[in-house]
């Protein structure tokens, strides 16, 4: 690869980053995008993938330049770490003769979860005397919720060995960061970890891509969008249920809710749409392309998810940007952004459809307007840069 001259490396190793054909991962790639705007790094990007994986060696997403790293892994997050000696050697061998870069050129190494990225990024940093941080993006900080082919004393043991390899990664590193303090106070519930070094980093949002579009033409109709997967713990039939209850107990005509996602719990959405007929105020889409996202925020008068196990959510943050009313569970990530005064209108108990149904109603007769959010994340990561680079 091309050196800067005059630049140090801020290398990213990440299990998630977008491609043309998957887009996964957007908020790491607006991450680096974010630190190459400060203008103080060269930011390589290596994504761990499996060694089964089909893709080129390399790739370029809108501008950054991904190389991919294929690591030696039982299936299904079985033993994982198993061969990690073996994939660290690897990796050392990769950065020099493929992505062509010393040791003495990166002043940080970024890595995405625990595993495979993070206990790479540990070992790589405590190995060359490199600062290295662990993000964790989920409440699952230990990954143990991974694969699903074992059960019984198998998985017990599977789980141990995870917390013991895991532990050794989040306590070795030089800082490990959350996207919510929710996170990192999940972090420390765990038994044996000991590392005070912590940071919450929250996912901001790019604010070329999400924007309030002024004199927005607006649908005749009340209209509430719900983007996620469709998991159990999205739940979206909460929202299904308030929408039955509006519709019926109260007599609500003039509402619509868009869904955006697949996944498994689709099915029995879809069949409770048909059985409770709701088809006129509900629309399924399997997705929707990210460049037009923004039109797709800037139509919505309300945006839904009552995801119960939340670090954080992305989706409410672009949303709040762009100046769209949310309602999200309560004790969720997203409850630390949400201006104080806004947050009885704004959380849900767990499973609440009738609470839901009364905050649906409460906004469709207010019309509330909210006060501006500034989640802008060159604002976070300029801070987070200057926080580590001072250390």
């Amino acid at each position: 690869m091309m050196k800067k001259q005059g630049k140090n490396i801020y290398l990213e190793i990440t299990p998630f980053f977008p491609s043309d054909i998957h887009f996964v991962g957007p908020y790491i790639y607006d991450q680096v995008k974010s630190i190459e705007r400060r203008g103080d790094f060269e930011v390589v990007v290596v994504k761990v993938v499996s060694i089964f994986d089909n893709t080129p060696a390399e790739y370029v997403y809108q501008g950054v330049r991904v190389f991919n790293f294929k690591v030696f892994d039982l299936p299904s997050s079985t033993l994982p770490g198993l061969f990690h000696k073996i994939n660290l050697i690897r990796l050392k061998k990769f950065l020099k003769e493929v992505v062509k870069i010393d040791f003495e050129q990166i002043a940080f190494i970024h890595a995405h979860v625990a595993y495979p990225a993070g206990a790479l990024a540990a070992d790589l940093g405590r190995e060359h005397n490199i600062k290295n941080f662990v993000q964790h993006h989920g409440l699952d900080v230990m990954q143990l919720r991974n694969g699903r082919i074992l059960g019984g004393k198998l998985k017990e043991w599977n789980g141990k060995f995870i917390k013991r390899r895991f532990l050794k990664t989040t306590n070795g590193t030089n800082l490990n960061i959350g996207v919510s303090q929710k996170v990192v106070d999940e972090l420390k519930k765990i038994e044996g970890f000991c590392n005070q070094n912590t940071y919450v980093l929250y996912n901001g949002v790019d604010t070329s891509k999400f924007y309030r579009i002024e004199n927005r033409k607006k649908s005749d109709f009340f209209t509430i969008g719900c983007i996620g997967n469709f998991w159990k713990i999205k739940d979206q039939m909460t929202l299904l249920k308030a929408l039955n209850l509006l519709l019926k107990g109260r007599c609500i005509d003039n509402i619509k809710v868009v869904f955006v996602g697949s996944g498994p719990t689709l099915g029995s959405c879809l069949s409770y749409v048909e059985e409770n007929g709701l088809g006129k105020y509900v629309e399924f889409k399997k997705e929707i392309d990210h460049t037009q996202l923004n039109t797709f925020y800037n139509s919505l008068d309300l945006f839904v998810l009552p995801s119960y196990y939340e670090a954080l959510g992305c989706v409410y943050t672009e949303a709040l940007q762009v100046g769209v009313p949310i309602i999200a569970v309560e004790n969720q990530g997203i409850e630390e952004l949400l201006h104080k005064e806004e947050k009885a209108f704004s959380l849900i108990p767990k499973h609440d459809e009738k609470r839901l149904a009364d905050l649906i109603c409460w906004h469709l007769e207010k019309k509330h307007s909210l006060t501006p959010y500034d989640l802008n994340i060159d604002n976070f990561i300029s801070e987070f840069l200057s926080k580590v680079t001072d250390a």
